[in-house]
């Protein structure tokens, strides 16, 4: 196997390294001091993992044997891996990337003597909350929220078997330039994107790259067996969001429509989540030494937005 890129002697498997979390985690536990080893199925994701400073690892997180083989000598494991749950057959491998591929990645680590399992999983478990959400507010898991959920159940049962120890970590809507939120961005743009009911339930935000600061901080020093909120602590509505977007991009903000109306067009789990209040608060994870470089999506959105810009030339 080649050897993994870093110059110190610890060393990390981040599964998912070529995806939109992944090269994130990567780098930061790069500069962190860690050698670091991306699990990525399609070889086209080498190169991402490669600039993040990584050294890709080719094996499906599907695939024990290979999972097995990769883990070796690893004190850590990370699983961010994920898959998309469109066309045929699609949503099947999702979870099964999500739950499989976290029972896999245990066993491995337990295999290979890793100490800790950092799972990634997200804030979207959470019941809709009037007050502020903290590692202990009630979960409502639905829709593709539900794999998660699922997923941290695996790697708890799997930990309390024979180990290794496991941390979750619950991110929120993780901004950059991909996923989510590029789209989001190219919608407002175009006049096609709309809120459901308007817009005064509260999100909770975190940067790509404090995200993957995060993940390197909770894998040093987050406690076995607990729960870690990874999100800005600045929460802020949503249409508060779409309106900075829009006033940057110098077109009309989004309007609203009905919860009925997005049930319909995009299924009752969907519209429940993006009308969900869901102020989160940081302060666990920053208790562990962790501290975002973007006070608020005001400033960390300003540097997506300018890439989206040359983007589009």
């Amino acid at each position: 196997m080649t050897e993994a890129g870093g110059p110190g002697g610890r060393r990390v498997l981040v599964a998912g390294a070529g995806g939109y979390l992944g090269a994130s985690i990567v780098r930061a536990f790069v500069e962190s001091g860690w050698s670091v080893l991306g699990l990525v199925r399609d070889p086209a994701r080498n190169s991402r993992v490669e600039a993040a400073g990584g050294v890709p690892v080719l094996g499906d997180v599907l695939d024990p044997s290979a999972v097995n083989s990769a883990a070796r000598g690893c004190e850590v494991v990370v699983h961010v891996a994920a898959a998309s749950a469109g066309g045929p057959g699609g949503s099947e491998r999702a979870a099964r990337v999500r739950v499989d591929g976290c029972r896999n990645l245990m066993r491995a680590g337990r295999a290979q003597g890793a100490r800790r399992v950092v799972v990634g999983s997200g804030y979207w478990v959470y019941a809709d909350h009037e007050g502020t959400i903290t590692e202990e507010s009630a979960l409502n898991p639905r829709g593709e929220s539900l794999i998660n959920a699922n997923t941290e159940t695996v790697a708890r049962t799997e930990s309390a078997r024979s180990g290794p120890e496991v941390v979750i970590v619950r991110p929120g809507m993780v901004y950059g330039n991909g996923s989510w939120c590029r789209a989001t961005i190219d919608a407002i743009r175009a006049g096609t994107y709309s809120y459901v009911g308007d817009g005064s339930n509260a999100w909770s935000f975190v940067s790509l790259e404090d995200t993957g600061t995060g993940f390197a901080r909770v894998a040093e020093s987050g406690v076995p067996g607990q729960v870690y909120n990874l999100v800005d602590g600045h929460p802020a509505a949503w249409r508060e969001f779409g309106g900075f977007v829009a006033g940057r991009l110098s077109c009309a903000p989004p309007e609203g429509v009905s919860r009925e109306t997005a049930s319909v067009e995009l299924g009752p789990d969907v519209a429940h989540h993006l009308s969900a209040r869901r102020a989160c608060s940081s302060a666990k994870i920053q208790s562990i030494g962790w501290k975002p470089r973007y006070r608020d999506f005001r400033e960390g959105l300003e540097v997506t937005i300018d890439q989206i810009l040359r983007d589009w030339g």
